[in-house]
C-alpha cells in the first residue's frame, strides 16, 4: 500500500493522502537537495551487468534500512523534472531484482507512474517502507570472479547511500529480533518507567493519568534525532489537533498549554518537558502537573495529575462522605486522553512514521495516597462536573487498582480515527469507574 506520508507531504505542508505527479513537480521546484527519505533519479533503473551491484536493488534496501522513503524517476540531479517513458516501466523486473539481489526479501514497496495532466511527462514512484526485517543485504558479484559473490548492507543517511560497517550490522540485526520479541514488553517497560518517574519525583498525593505510545515500526537508532526546534512545533501542533478531537470538550483550556514549563530538556535519547521537573528552583505550578517526553525512537510519553485542581482548591464534591477516595477528575481524563493521542498523532507526522502505534493510558496513585485520603481500603472516586460542581455519582465504583486500556492508531489517521482512539482509552479507563466517557 502506498505511504500516504511522506517526506513531500511534510515538505509542501499538505495533509496525508496520495503522492500526485503536481506534487512531486512543486517538491522538485522547491525542496532544496535530497533528503535520507527522498532520492531524486534521473533514469529509469536497469538490469545490472555482471560485476556491478544491481543500483536498484541497493537504492531500495538502503532506505528499507533507514525509515523508507521515495524513489522517483525522472527528475535530474538539479531537481528538473525530465520524464520518463511509462511505457518503459516494468514492475514485474523490478520485484524480481528486488527478490534476485536482497536478502530478506524487502516486502511492501509500491512502484506506481505519476503523469501530468496533459500527459506530456511522467515519473516512476516506488514507495519504500521502513522494514523491520532490516538490515537487509544486497548480493553482488566480483568484476575479477564473476563466480564470487557478496553480500554488503546500504543504508541512506542525509542525501546518499552508504555501507554499514560490522558492528553496524550486528546491532541492526539485534535491533530487530529485539522488536520481533519486545514490542509489548517496551511499552509495559516505558509505562512502568513513567510511573516511578510520577510517584517518586511528582506530587505523590494526586491520581496520575498516564498514556504511553510506541509506534509498530520504531525509528532505527541511525536515523538522525530531532533538535529541539522540531520537538517544540510538535508540542504547538499538539494544541490544535487536540482541540479538534477533544470534540465536546472543545472549550476546555488544553492541560499542555496551562502547565509545561516552556523548556524542552535533553533526556536519555528523547525530549523531556515537565513541571515538576526542577523542584528546587521554587515552588510547584498553579497549574497541572505534567510530564511529556518525546523519544527519538517514535516512542511519546504523557502524564498529567488529574485530582490536583481538587485538593488546591480543597473543595468538597457533593457525595464525598460516602466514599474514602483518590479524587479523579473525569473530564480532566478524557482531555488528556485526547492531547495524547494527538500528540501521538503529531510526533509519528513529524518523525514520518507510517506504521499504526500502540497506545496504552492508566490511572496511578502512590500506595499510601488512599491512607492519606481515606482509610486503608480507599479507592479512587470519580468525580463528574456538573454546572461547575463537582460530584461523585451515587452509583460510582471506587476501584482499588485501575487497569490499563489499550487501543491502537492506525497510520495517517484522520479526525474519526483520532476520536475512536481517544474514546475507547478513555471509556476502558472511565468504564472501570461505572462512568461513561462521551465525545461528540
Amino acid at each position: 500500500m502506498a505511504t500516504s506520508w511522506t517526506r513531500i507531504h511534510q515538505e509542501l505542508g499538505v495533509p496525508p493522502g496520495p503522492v500526485t505527479y503536481e506534487m512531486i513537480e512543486q517538491a522538485a521546484a522547491e525542496i532544496d537537495g535530497e533528503r535520507d527519505d527522498l532520492d531524486w533519479k534521473r533514469d529509469l533503473p536497469k538490469k545490472a551487468e555482471p560485476g556491478e551491484w544491481n543500483e536498484f536493488a541497493k537504492d531500495v534496501a538502503a532506505m528499507a534500512n533507514a525509515r523508507g522513503g521515495l524513489l522517483i524517476y525522472g527528475v535530474r540531479n538539479d531537481r528538473a523534472v525530465t520524464g520518463i517513458d511509462p511505457d518503459a516501466v516494468s514492475s514485474e523486473h523490478l520485484y524480481k531484482w528486488l527478490r534476485a539481489n536482497t536478502q530478506p526479501f524487502v516486502a511492501g514497496v509500491d512502484v506506481y507512474t505519476r503523469s501530468s495532466a496533459d500527459g506530456s511527462k511522467s515519473v516512476l514512484v516506488v514507495d519504500v517502507p521502513a522494514s523491520a526485517m532490516a538490515p537487509h543485504f544486497v548480493l553482488g558479484a566480483s568484476s575479477r570472479d564473476k563466480q564470487l559473490h557478496a553480500f554488503a548492507v546500504p543504508f541512506r543517511y542525509a542525501d546518499h547511500t552508504g555501507w554499514l560497517a560490522e558492528h553496524e550490522i550486528d546491532r541492526a540485526y539485534r535491533d530487530r529480533f529485539a522488536r520481533q520479541v519486545e514490542a509489548d514488553q517496551a511499552l509495559a517497560r516505558q509505562l512502568d518507567q513513567t510511573r516511578e518517574v510520577v510517584l517518586t519525583e511528582g506530587d505523590p498525593t494526586v491520581a496520575w493519568l498516564i498514556v504511553v505510545s510506541r509506534p509498530a515500526r520504531p525509528v532505527p537508532p541511525l536515523v538522525p534525532a530531532p533538535n529541539r526546534s522540531e520537538a517544540l512545533k510538535v508540542l504547538n501542533a499538539t494544541l490544535a489537533t487536540a482541540a479538534d478531537v477533544q470534540g465536546a470538550f472543545r472549550r476546555s483550556p488544553g492541560l499542555i498549554r496551562s502547565a509545561l514549563a516552556g523548556s524542552l530538556q535533553v533526556g536519555l535519547r528523547r525530549w523531556t518537558e515537565g513541571n515538576f521537573l526542577q523542584p528546587f528552583r521554587g515552588p510547584h505550578p498553579s497549574g497541572r502537573l505534567m510530564l511529556v517526553e518525546l523519544h527519538h525512537d517514535g516512542t511519546v510519553v504523557y502524564a498529567v495529575d488529574v485530582s490536583r485542581a481538587v485538593l488546591r482548591k480543597n473543595e468538597v464534591p457533593h457525595n464525598s462522605s460516602q466514599i474514602p477516595y483518590v479524587p479523579v477528575e473525569t473530564k480532566t481524563v478524557q482531555i488528556g486522553v485526547c492531547e495524547a493521542v494527538a500528540l501521538t498523532h503529531e510526533f509519528r507526522l513529524a518523525r514520518r512514521i507510517d506504521s499504526s502505534s500502540d497506545l496504552t493510558a492508566v490511572i496511578v496513585c502512590e500506595p499510601a495516597a488512599h491512607e492519606r485520603n481515606g482509610s486503608p481500603s480507599a479507592g479512587f472516586a470519580p468525580l463528574i462536573e456538573n454546572h461547575s460542581f463537582l460530584h461523585v455519582p451515587s452509583n460510582a465504583r471506587s476501584p482499588k487498582r485501575v487497569l490499563p486500556a489499550g487501543s491502537e492508531l492506525p497510520p495517517a489517521a484522520d479526525r474519526t480515527a483520532l476520536q475512536e482512539c481517544a474514546q475507547s482509552l478513555s471509556s476502558g479507563l472511565l468504564n472501570q469507574f461505572g462512568v461513561e466517557s462521551i465525545f461528540t
